[in-house]
């Protein structure tokens, strides 16, 4: 552990030194999601799933450092999903997660290449969910969800240039209690600026002749 820790922080370090700061918008729509709570609940409910179709909405931040085809990126997202529902026993509809990653990309979805079209990343990090969050019918009026977490990885190919990525990502993660959330769809980051930084220059030594 304290090995890839050790890579990790000189990576950074290298990277600051010589590479370039971006900031993305990112939005999107995912094609499918679905989330399971915790065994642990208020209610013995037989089902603990909702899933959705189609209409969810992510929505976030992206700060990423790097140079060419390399990038490191943390990103903080929303994803609303107002008409999620568990199909096998309805209670309520909505649903809403809180996806936090670090990710490493490559090729075009670095951000800074000038020479690709295409790319790839992958990263992971822990996603809050909670289901349920509106219209709950009377026979679960009192059924109280809360905010569960899942330990997340993600996977992501797509294309586009330096100002403008498209990505299918795919993003997986589970927690004790049987807890479980999948995430699938498309993403689009924009660049909002980029910053270059610069490594100071030494003085010259003038000759005292």
């Amino acid at each position: 552990m304290r090995k890839q820790l050790f890579i990790m922080i000189s990576f950074l370090c290298c990277v600051s030194m010589y590479g370039q700061f971006s900031h993305k918008m990112i939005i999107g729509f995912d094609f499918y999601q679905k989330y399971r709570n915790p065994q642990e609940s208020k209610i013995n409910d037989d089902s603990r799933s909702s899933g959705n179709v189609i209409l969810a909405i992510p929505i976030g931040y992206s700060l990423a450092i790097g140079k060419n085809n390399v990038s490191f990126s943390a990103e903080a997202s929303a994803n609303i999903a107002p008409l999620a529902f568990d199909a096998g026993q309805y209670k309520g509809l909505g649903a809403l997660s809180f996806p936090l990653l670090a990710k490493l990309n490559f090729g075009a979805l670095s951000g800074f290449s000038k020479n690709k079209l295409l790319g790839y990343s992958i990263g992971g990090g822990i996603q809050f969910n909670r289901t349920e969050l509106f219209g709950l019918t009377k026979k679960y009026n009192v059924l109280e969800r809360n905010f569960f977490p899942t330990y997340v990885g993600e996977l992501g190919v797509g294309g586009g240039v330096s100002g403008l990525n498209v990505i299918l990502y795919f993003r997986v993660g589970a927690a004790a209690q049987d807890a479980f959330s999948f995430n699938s769809g498309l993403i689009f980051n924009v660049d909002l600026y980029k910053t270059k930084t610069k490594v100071p220059k030494k003085p010259k030594l003038s000759s005292m002749t």
